[in-house]
């Protein structure tokens, strides 16, 4: 593992939210939203905003506290033990990357201020059918009338947006890929609700002749392709983190459930083959905790290799979530396929990582051209 030594504050923060975790992210309660059809994080959203997480991606300008991916690292490995890294991790983290880059005036302090107190739900709207995980292809057109854009076409599953009252959409025009702050009770704007493996949800979008004040920008005209990548950056990483917190959880749970499970009139921990598999576990998620590490730093850095530390961040993501996540089901025997504990909804949650912004074969791929 890496050496790595946060400053004072920065341990402040991964305390606090260490905490928060232990106090308020109980899988108890977890358990009862997910049954009345909520998500946890949304739940607890008013909290995230009283603790200031909701503003801690901001500039100071903007009311905020100037955290870069090290600080949000700090907070997103927590939420991750925690089963909450939605609707954080692309409602703030991606979000705030996007909105930064918006035009200064009345509008944008409005809907920054509308996400610091909790009152705005955003959703980023930027993926297609047809494009898989290439962020340069974008169907959906912006045709631009007067000072009016109109929008017509439909984004695949956007996480958070059936419950966002607010979203940010990609639409390509003329001069390129533009992005549009739209309310969700716009005219025009279809949205139909889509549960997810891991018990969070999103929706599909349909624009039908959507009328948008130039106001609805979000940063220059054509210059969307250029945030949209740039904000991924830092939504891989702050994914890494969650993903490390969970395998975190996964090995915990897996350790203390063979320490006390008996057979043979001693605990099941003490058995060589099954301390071998713990031990693998052991070493794919410190393997993760280092590129996670590794990916962070270079991005807080602005290092040129950043890309292809957060594409091997994002294979050893894939790979090490979905050995570490087999190894804890089968530990567990049947009752790690059960809703009754936590360890198959950890499952769940690492390969719907996995498959967000792209999987581990995707990011292969990109890590290979970059070390080309």
């Amino acid at each position: 593992m890496m050496d790595f030594e946060p400053e004072p504050e920065q341990l402040l923060l991964g305390d606090a939210a260490t905490r928060f975790v232990r106090e308020r992210c109980t899988f108890e309660l977890w358990q009862g939203e997910r049954a009345q059809g909520r998500a946890l994080g949304a739940t607890l959203w008013p909290e995230f905003a009283a603790m200031g997480w909701l503003a801690l991606p901001f500039a100071e300008a903007d009311g905020g506290f100037a955290a870069g991916p090290i600080e949000t690292m700090l907070l997103m490995q927590p939420l991750g033990r925690g089963l909450v890294g939605e609707p954080y991790l692309h409602g703030c983290v991606l979000a705030a990357a996007l909105l930064h880059h918006s035009e200064p005036g009345a509008t944008r302090s409005a809907r920054i201020e509308g996400l610091h107190s909790g009152n705005t739900r955003v959703a980023v709207a930027h993926g297609e059918t047809a494009s898989r995980y290439a962020l340069a292809q974008v169907g959906c057109r912006a045709q631009r009338e007067g000072t009016r854009w109109r929008l017509t076409g439909s984004k695949a599953l956007a996480l958070g947006a059936d419950s966002a009252n607010a979203l940010i959409v990609s639409a390509a025009g003329d001069t390129g890929v533009t992005l549009f702050w739209i309310d969700a009770d716009t005219p025009g704007l279809v949205r139909q609700r889509r549960a997810l493996v891991d018990a969070n949800s999103g929706a599909e979008l349909t624009l039908h002749d959507v009328l948008l004040d130039d106001s609805a920008r979000v940063g220059a005209v054509g210059a969307g392709l250029t945030l949209m990548h740039d904000a991924s950056q830092q939504l891989l990483a702050a994914m890494g983190a969650e993903a490390l917190g969970l395998m975190d959880l996964l090995l915990e749970q897996t350790m203390t459930y063979t320490s006390t499970r008996r057979q043979f009139g001693q605990p099941v921990a003490r058995f060589q083959a099954l301390r071998h598999r713990m031990v693998d576990m052991f070493m794919m998620a410190e393997q993760m905790r280092s590129l996670v590490l590794l990916a962070t730093l270079r991005l807080a850095e602005g290092h040129a290799d950043a890309p292809r530390a957060l594409a091997a961040m994002k294979v050893q993501l894939g790979q090490a979530g979905r050995y570490i996540s087999q190894q804890a089901v089968q530990l567990h025997g049947g009752m790690g396929m059960t809703d009754e504990i936590v360890v198959g909804h950890a499952f769940k949650r690492l390969l719907a990582l996995d498959a967000l912004w792209g999987n581990a074969d995707h990011h292969l791929q990109a890590f290979v051209a970059a070390s080309a």
